[in-house]
């Protein structure tokens, strides 16, 4: 507590007289389709006094020198396009404002009157439904995100998380079933400890916000250009560093240290360069974490170079890496051990990586082609002992798992006219496993081998998508998707479609159907069993699982700065995988570390709920954001049981809010206060089987009722105080943020203690108090 009074005792100290302080603000202006420049279109600083603002040049660049710090509302505009409107864009006094904006072309008809789009609408034009833009501010002005785009998603409709990881549950698909893009490209889960209690989940994203740009998250009925995906899409733009001037940023806090900085290569030229840095032990945090975390540490680095030229096009080069360290020891004294937990070690390094080469290229005025060459990996190396009752260490487990994916895609993007588009590509995947992954029973002193395999696949997918402005009210996405894995020639065609009526200037009716597919945990298809003939590999001709989905969405905006969405969906999902004659399925999936069974395409599921949303944007220095998901979701597993699957939490509510005070005598400082309440359902686990366990002395799960015990109902409640400072040369942020503040307990599992002879609980009772400093310079 005395870290916080010292914190607020900073913070009215900081309070002094300020200056008139200015910036510059400058940008792009670009077809939307064609990303082809736009000379000539007129920008403008609607809320400044006197008006100013600029003119693109032949390049589409425009720049606005000496606006006063603040927020400001700007208008972009261009002859035959339809105009633009950015709201509440804060100039401060630490950085340079980039704008890099898109305009469509009108197609607009006699006495018709112009749709305007409102600031949630993705970026991707092809997007029908369940989709929506997320900006940097929002990452780091909502409660309870940690600066992390992960959790910063479980406040959208359709999307439940925990407090424990970033797993992002979309309408009660498992976190596995999201699809991670990051520059156009498929990427593993770039979260720090990854897989480890979860998979598609870790504890915290390991891409700074320093580095991100606007971006795009689908819970649905996606594009046709997304595959390999179940749930939803996470489509992560970075952004490009300034070319002309050099900026740096540093942050200091309990969780850690955060570095960036950016600039031109060469002043005078357009190439630049962005690089941040983070690391952390969160040793400040240590007394305050839940015990069996054990001792942490992580670190990334992520980067971006931009390398426009006159005639060959923009060559991008962009990498992001992550290190981790997880590790606990047992205790050394058998008088103290309550669970088998108390006993256990494991020391456990986990990495991410990706690395990635963009070339963008103008064909011509309407035609564009883009082509990646990608690497990603990710892999960890655990090894786990235990101390039997001799008091001798013993190996439990050990566990390496390397996958690595090499990837090459390319688009071609052509505007035939105004009303029709056309995106075609194709992305073929070399996918690599190495992986040894060994086990054995309390007790036992040698391993089992459960995988060890070495070697490769591919994985091929292409696409066709159009975007049909069949007047500017009502629009049409079509398009198909197709994938083909060659381990086992296995091949889908799925087929997407969307339309879009815009019957009044404030309301707007869409309806979107997808088929989507995608593969199991590569793992799971080198699966080795031993039989009379010898080891065999029983997973090899696993199917795609496949599901369908169709969404109704209805928006009307309220007045130009509040808007309400409803969207009803239904999920079908079919070929699931599946352990013959049992309860699981993949539709649950959670953790996959030992993982040796024969699975079967024969599961099924259903998802079906509404997605709510009721949101104010930032105006007038207070926003909030309301939304409800109310949804059942089942699945049918090997034993052909209808049953509740792991992530039917049933109703989802997230509550927040935010408000921003101009403080100081020239009102340059700005004093922000922001909050979050997680209202939620308890996810499904296994009972136990009382008396079983009482004879084993270890925990029995009751697992032919499997899925009926609920966890209990979850209310989090985080909030954030900031006070940012702006000088003639810099910019210092103080910040307090603080998630969990009613101390929620979290149910992880249910042990055996021995030491009572009874059952007791393991929660999870994550608390975070992150004081932390930022300046920008």
């Amino acid at each position: 507590m005395k870290a916080i009074y010292l914190f607020l005792l900073m913070l009215i100290a900081s309070i002094l007289n300020a200056q008139n302080i200015s910036q510059t603000i400058k940008g792009k202006v670009v077809d939307k389709e064609t990303q082809s420049p736009l000379p000539g279109a007129a920008i403008v600083v609607l809320n400044s006094n006197p008006l100013i603002g600029a003119v693109s040049d032949i390049d589409g660049i425009f720049i606005i020198k000496n606006v006063p710090i603040g927020r400001y509302n700007l208008k972009i505009s261009f002859i035959s396009y339809e105009p633009v409107v950015i709201n509440e864009v804060l100039v401060s006094s630490g950085k340079e404002i980039v704008l890099n904006t898109e305009l469509i072309e009108s197609v607009k008809t006699i006495n018709e009157v112009v749709i305007k789009a409102n600031k949630s609408q993705p970026l991707n034009s092809m997007a029908t439904v369940s989709s929506r833009q997320f900006s940097v501010e929002e990452t780091s002005r909502y409660a309870g995100g940690l600066d992390d785009p992960a959790r910063l998603a479980s406040s959208f409709a359709g999307v439940s998380g925990n407090l424990s990881t970033n797993g992002i549950v979309v309408r009660g698909n498992a976190p596995t079933g999201l699809l991670w893009r990051m520059e156009g490209v498929e990427i593993f889960s770039p979260s720090h400890f990854a897989n480890v209690s979860s998979l598609g989940a870790g504890a915290i994203t390991a891409i700074s916000s320093q580095m991100l740009s606007n971006s795009d998250f689908y819970t649905g009925a996606f594009p046709s250009e997304y595959g390999n995906a179940l749930s939803g899409v996470f489509d992560i733009k970075l952004r490009t560093g300034n070319n002309e001037k050099y900026e740096n940023t540093l942050q200091l806090g309990i969780v850690g240290i955060d570095v960036s900085s950016e600039g031109p290569f060469v002043k005078g030229k357009q190439a630049s360069f962005l690089f941040n840095y983070r690391f952390s032990t969160l040793t400040l945090l240590a007394p305050i974490l839940p015990p069996e975390m054990g001792k942490l540490r992580y670190q990334d680095l992520s980067f971006k170079l931009n390398f426009p030229t006159k005639k060959m096009g923009t060559f991008s080069i962009w990498g992001i890496g992550a290190m981790d360290y997880q590790g606990r020891d047992a205790i050394s004294d058998s008088s103290l051990w309550q669970s088998d937990v108390d006993k256990e070690q494991y020391n456990t390094d986990l990495f991410m990586s990706a690395l990635g080469l963009n070339h963008k290229i103008l064909i011509n005025s309407k035609t564009y082609i883009n082509t990646s060459i990608t690497q990603t990996g990710n892999g960890l190396l655990l090894k786990g002992n235990e101390y039997n009752y001799n008091m001798s260490l013993i190996p439990t487990s050990y566990i390496e798992n390397n996958k690595w994916k090499y990837t090459i895609s390319s688009f071609i993007n052509h505007k035939f006219n105004a009303k029709h588009t056309n995106k075609t590509g194709v992305i073929i995947d070399r996918l690599q496993y190495d992986m040894n992954i060994q086990n054995a029973d309390s007790g036992q002193v040698a391993l089992t081998s459960f995988v060890n395999a070495h070697g490769y696949s591919y994985l091929i997918q292409a696409f066709s998508q159009s975007k049909y402005n069949i007047t500017n009210a009502l629009i049409l996405n079509i398009g198909i998707h197709s994938q083909l894995f060659a381990l086992n020639n296995h091949y889908t065609i799925e087929p997407r479609i969307g339309v879009t009526w815009n019957f009044s200037p404030l309301q707007t009716l869409s309806i979107a159907y997808g088929l989507h597919s995608q593969l199991a945990p590569l793992d799971f298809y080198f699966v080795q069993q031993n039989s009379i003939s010898g080891i065999i590999e029983p997973n090899k001709k696993l199917d795609f699982s496949e599901a369908h989905h169709l969404v109704i969405s209805y928006e009307i905006k309220l007045n130009e700065h509040t808007h309400f969405k409803a969207e009803p969906y239904y999920q079908k999902l079919f070929d699931m995988p599946v352990i013959p004659n049992s309860y699981y399925s993949l539709q649950n999936l959670e953790n996959t570390m030992y993982f040796n069974n024969t699975l079967v395409n024969k599961g099924k599921g259903r998802n079906i709920g509404i997605d709510l949303t009721f949101e104010r944007f930032l105006n007038k220095g207070y926003y909030y954001l309301v939304t409800a998901s109310i949804f059942d979701s089942k699945y049918w597993g090997g034993d052909g049981i209808e049953r509740n699957t792991r992530f039917n939490n049933k109703c989802v509510i997230n509550l927040l809010g935010g408000k921003e005070w101009k403080v100081g005598k020239s009102k340059n400082n700005i004093l922000s206060l922001n909050g979050k309440l997680n209202l939620m359902g308890g996810e499904y686990m296994n009972p136990i089987n009382i008396d079983a366990t009482y004879m084993a002395n270890e925990i029995v799960q009751d697992t032919l009722n499997a899925f009926t015990q609920r966890k209990p109902f979850a209310k989090v409640l985080s909030f954030s105080v900031s006070y940012r400072i702006n000088k003639p040369k810099h910019t210092s942020i103080w910040a307090l943020n603080f998630m969990n503040a009613l101390f929620y307990k979290e149910l992880n599992f249910y042990y055996f203690d021995k030491t009572s002879n009874s059952i007791k609980k393991d929660v999870n009772e994550l608390v975070i108090p992150n004081i932390s400093y930022k300046i920008e310079f």
